[in-house]
């Protein structure tokens, strides 16, 4: 089933099963759809405002232009999803132990947002921006970081060695966590 241009709240009829139906300029406001199965949803051009999708299922769902504002979307598998049209946009969301593999999310804005233990594997973040986020144990593994901006993040643990690093962005508080691998001591 179609849907475009519809709002979904606590007063909607919601959708019984969520699985295979194509959502276009809608927006999702105040739901708990934590444990969701979206699998094989397509939503594009939409817009998901104080949502729970922890735990969600979300293999083969396509964000096509998805804006997550003040969500919970933890332990999310975003590897999972469509890489087809990919695109995404979080604001205020808490991304804890999420999973990004060979996503490409450039230009991708991540502002405001926990990442506490997430992992981005094999991924292009090529001009990225990571606006005044909390990275604490986030895995940064075989990326390409070109332009990334990390510079108002915080708890950044990063070897450079195993990304792909060009113009990008730190601040002087995270050259710790870009040195970690070699075990010395900065006082």
């Amino acid at each position: 089933m179609d849907f475009h241009q519809q709002l979904f709240d606590q007063n909607s009829s919601l959708v019984d099963q969520w699985t295979r139906h194509e959502f276009e300029q809608c927006t999702f406001k105040n739901l708990d759809l934590s444990k969701a199965i979206l699998a094989n949803t397509s939503f594009t051009n939409c817009r998901f405002e104080t949502c729970n999708l922890e735990m969600a299922v979300i293999e083969g769902t396509k964000l096509d232009d998805v804006i997550f504002s003040n969500c919970i979307l933890r332990s999310l598998n975003f590897g999972q999803c469509s890489s087809f049209g990919f695109h995404v946009d979080f604001q205020e969301c808490r991304l804890d132990y999420t999973s990004f593999l060979s996503r490409n999310l450039k230009k991708t804005r991540f502002v405001d947002c926990s990442l506490k233990e997430a992992r981005f594997m094999s991924c292009d973040l090529s001009g990225a921006l990571f606006k005044n986020c909390d990275l604490e144990l986030t895995l940064f593994a075989s990326n390409t970081l070109t332009q990334v901006d990390f510079s108002t993040s915080y708890n950044l643990t990063l070897d450079p060695d195993g990304n792909k690093l060009k113009k990008t962005k730190f601040s002087l508080h995270s050259l710790p966590g870009l040195l970690t691998k070699y075990d010395i001591v900065i006082g």
